[in-house]
């Protein structure tokens, strides 16, 4: 995934064109009178970002952290699906629309305008919220391995060596195809909500009862912790670096937007039912505190062989992830300091870049190999609380970003989306300074 850049490193050396002149992208222009099955082509030709970085934003963390939120507090964080899918699909679209307009990663748009100072602590900021989420997605492939009597010793250093070998030898055209079929697996949680014997009428009650809220510490600490494995960090990074590397045109960007929607509703589904089907274990007083626990919302579908659907569900999503979000990472740390980057390059076309995504992956899963296996279901948790956390930093600097007629010319954000935009981060911002406060509370 080579992001363009104006320095003479070996990438593009030309300016792009202004924000309105669409023909400089190097695509026909799609006009008014393009017919239906062309639009629907056109369509599907441009699935894959919107789709892979929404749905495994469903990672180990994300799994983990809907599933612990059913399972404590029942159907009461219900309410939060809709908004903070709403979100999802309001950054995906301003991210793509800003990869559209500008040619250019979101790191590049930063110290550009911001300049290297500030872009480098907002960098060390998303680096370790990345590191934190290579933790996680290798605490999954431990958790997911050892339902199946496999020692976190022998799965943990193998799914490293995969991983990195898929980055440096593979083509990630075909890797993409099948991150999307992987996605699939989600479907298992909906299937099982169904066969669940639920009362549809509470489920519908409780979706838009804000009386839930509850101002108990780990209340809050699941609410960070869905928001930012919901909307991470690392996906609005690699959203936009995905839309500008697949070559999406602003002219275009009316059939991507669709698929931002899709993308949203699939994983506000998906969020949806592994609520409510968690939400099973808390009527019967179940905590989550291993993946053999979590498994149990299945049992429903799977019977006996529950463990083996989310085994296996589990792992998909922690080995996808976690080639992911540290190719994001190491994307955004290269765009900052001009280093060449993609995974089209050999080694020594791209060190740092290799580099950065070696040290993610190994030493999150050394950290693995000496986490207690007790503990593996908290480090999924806590690490999407870090990217709660970063969140509001990354939204604040996008919102101004995307408002910058120099950067985006017309298309810069209506009142619509910057009121929604700034109510959230400060809401988010209020929820994470609470998360910090409420244990000196007290109840």
């Amino acid at each position: 995934m080579n992001q363009p850049d104006q320095k003479s490193n070996g990438k593009c050396e030309t300016k792009p064109a202004p924000p309105t002149a669409d023909a400089s992208l190097g695509k026909p222009a799609i006009t008014a009178k393009t017919g239906f099955w062309a639009s629907i082509i056109l369509f599907f030709s441009l699935l894959g970002p919107g789709i892979i970085t929404g749905n495994f934003g469903n990672d180990a963390g994300g799994i983990t952290t809907y599933s612990v939120c059913g399972a404590t507090f029942g159907l009461k964080m219900l309410w939060m699906i809709i908004p903070v899918c709403i979100l999802l699909v309001l950054y995906q679209e301003m991210s793509g629309r800003m990869g559209a307009v500008t040619g250019k990663g979101l790191s590049d748009l930063i110290r550009e305008n911001f300049g290297i100072r500030f872009a480098f602590y907002l960098i060390i900021g998303k680096f370790f919220a990345g590191m934190a989420n290579a933790v996680a997605e290798f605490a999954g492939v431990a958790a997911a391995m050892q339902l199946f009597g496999v020692s976190k010793y022998i799965s943990v250093p193998l799914t490293a060596v995969l991983i990195w070998l898929l980055a440096i030898k593979a083509n990630y055209r075909k890797v993409e195809k099948l991150f999307l079929i992987g996605t699939l697996f989600f479907a298992s949680y909906i299937i099982a909500g169904f066969m669940e014997p639920l009362d549809w009428k509470e489920i519908g009650r409780e979706t838009f009862n804000l009386s839930n809220i509850s101002f108990r510490h780990d209340y809050f600490v699941l609410f960070v912790a869905l928001i930012g494995t919901t909307v991470a960090p690392w996906m609005v990074f690699y959203h936009q670096s995905a839309v500008v590397e697949k070559g999406i045109r602003i002219s275009d960007y009316k059939y991507f937007r669709w698929e931002t929607i899709a993308s949203g509703l699939s994983v506000m589904v998906v969020i949806f039912f592994i609520i409510i089907t968690c939400s099973g274990l808390h009527k019967t007083g179940i905590k989550i505190e291993t993946a053999d626990q979590a498994a149990r919302a299945l049992q429903p579908l799977a019977g006996d062989y529950a463990f083996v659907l989310f085994g296996i569900g589990l792992l998909v999503a922690s080995v996808g992830a976690a080639l992911i979000l540290p190719l994001s990472t190491s994307f955004s740390v290269c765009e900052i300091f001009g280093w060449e980057s993609g995974v089209s390059k050999r080694f020594n076309e791209a060190p740092q870049f290799y580099w950065l995504f070696t040290f993610q992956i190994f030493i999150g899963a050394a950290i693995i190999l000496v986490v207690p296996d007790k503990k593996l279901i908290d480090v999924m948790v806590i690490s999407q609380v870090v990217n709660g956390v970063v969140l509001p930093f990354v939204l604040v600097t996008m919102v101004v970003l995307i408002n910058k007629k120099k950067v985006m010319g017309q298309y810069t954000n209506g009142p619509v989306f910057n009121a929604i935009s700034i109510l959230a981060t400060v809401l988010i911002t209020l929820a994470i300074i609470f998360m910090f406060i409420s244990p000196l509370l007290g109840n």
